[in-house]
């Protein structure tokens, strides 16, 4: 579990027995009968555990003290379990950790589904553009629905093969309003399902960020060389900034190559626009035939299509 996620439940105790305490004094406030049974319970326990009482006297014991408060909180128009320590996840009872019958640890699924969130939250995902989401009735044609429901079960089998496809990278080609980025962002989120570290950006936000980091004085290239998948959109669209891009998009194809950690790149420009944009080296590793597959999309601009 990361610490980020330890700091959320731990706040998240803390509020719920705020909560509960808040509760409690309520509760002995208004009928002093509820601390003397708290008092009476703490006791059995204590009896308990110096031998004083047998298991089975303190079990009937703690379920007669329990009946009545329950009774009590009834009679106030309260739920019986008002008094129950508040859990918003019963299942790990905010720990974001459950125990199997094996004895091993493992997240809870509210602790999956938050570290999910916050992957999406710092990822620029779009949680609107998923396989899920796909329609059929966008494309004009049937040719070109037919290749737009082929280029979907291709990528979900991408998808499901992470974090290791047996080629790690896909390389996206076709002009704008095709469905490249839509693809892509679905890749995307089904990897965050999966909870696998991933980054979408466009190509230009990287340049960016690694322009933002020089200025900073800052290693800006590291989480686009760590993370599990890396989404690359709009390829060919970033600033052609001297001693930058070129060795930006370099190192990062390189080196994710190297660790053949899965790459998507999505981009309008074919085989000799790469070449003529990014150079033999870049280009090159882009198009590697042991890395990398290819996906070229072709038809009608759907964004613009009458409807």
């Amino acid at each position: 579990m990361t610490n980020e996620l330890k700091r959320y439940y731990s706040d998240l105790r803390d509020k719920n027995k705020r909560l509960h305490d808040q509760r409690v004094e309520e509760c002995e406030r208004k009928n002093p009968r509820f601390a003397a049974l708290a008092d009476e319970r703490n006791q059995v326990l204590l009896q308990l555990a110096s031998g004083k009482m047998t298991p089975a006297a303190v079990k009937s014991r703690i379920g007669m003290i329990g009946a009545e408060r329950a009774n009590l909180l009834i009679r106030m128009n309260l739920p019986g379990d008002y008094l129950d320590p508040i859990y918003s996840c019963p299942h790990c009872e905010d720990t974001g950790e459950v125990t199997e019958k094996s004895g091993k640890t493992t997240l809870c699924s509210c602790a999956r589904k938050k570290q999910q969130e916050r992957m999406i939250a710092g990822s620029r995902i779009n949680k609107e553009e998923t396989f899920d989401r796909f329609s059929e009735a966008i494309y004009p044609t049937e040719e070109q629905k037919k290749q737009g429901l082929g280029m979907k079960r291709f990528c979900e089998r991408y998808a499901a093969s992470l974090p290791r496809p047996e080629k790690p990278n896909l390389l996206i080609v076709g002009q704008s309003g095709l469905g490249k980025s839509f693809f892509g962002n679905a890749i995307a989120f089904a990897a965050i399902e999966k909870n696998i570290p991933t980054l979408k950006v466009t190509a230009y936000q990287c340049i960016q960020s690694i322009l933002d980091g020089i200025d900073a004085r800052e290693d800006a290239i590291t989480p686009y060389l760590s993370t599990q998948l890396l989404v690359l959109d709009d390829l060919g669209t970033e600033p052609m900034v001297p001693n930058v891009t070129i060795e930006t998009v370099f190192r990062i194809l390189n080196e994710r190559g190297a660790s053949r950690f899965p790459t998507v790149l999505i981009t309008n420009l074919d085989r000799e626009g790469l070449f003529e944009r990014y150079g033999e080296r870049v280009a090159s590793r882009m198009i590697d035939g042991s890395l990398t597959s290819i996906v070229v999309l072709r038809g009608d601009n759907l964004r613009t299509r009458t409807r």
